[in-house]
C-alpha cells in the first residue's frame, strides 16, 4: 500500500492528473492558494519518494506526471 497523502500532497496529485507532464512552476500556477515554489518543489520530491509522480528532464527543466490512478493515489473524484 502506498502511504497516505497530505492535503497538500493530493492538491499537487489533483492539478496532475488534470494536466500531465507540467514543471513545478506550473503546478504551483494551477493550485488554489499555493505555497511558495520551493514548498511545491519539496511536496513533489516527496510524492516522487513516495511512488505517486516520476519526472523527465527536459532541458534544465523537471516535468513531472502521476504514476499511479486516482483511485489508488485516493483522489476524490
Amino acid at each position: 500500500p502506498t502511504p497516505p497523502l497530505s492535503r497538500r500532497e493530493r492538491e499537487i496529485m489533483e492539478v496532475l492528473y488534470a494536466a500531465e507532464g507540467l514543471t513545478a512552476a506550473e503546478v504551483r500556477e494551477r493550485m488554489p492558494d499555493p505555497p511558495g515554489y520551493s514548498a511545491v518543489r519539496a511536496l513533489l520530491r516527496i510524492l516522487e519518494d513516495k511512488g505517486h509522480v516520476r519526472h523527465e528532464e527536459r532541458g534544465p527543466r523537471y516535468v513531472y506526471s502521476p504514476v499511479v490512478s486516482r483511485a489508488k493515489a485516493g483522489g476524490r473524484r
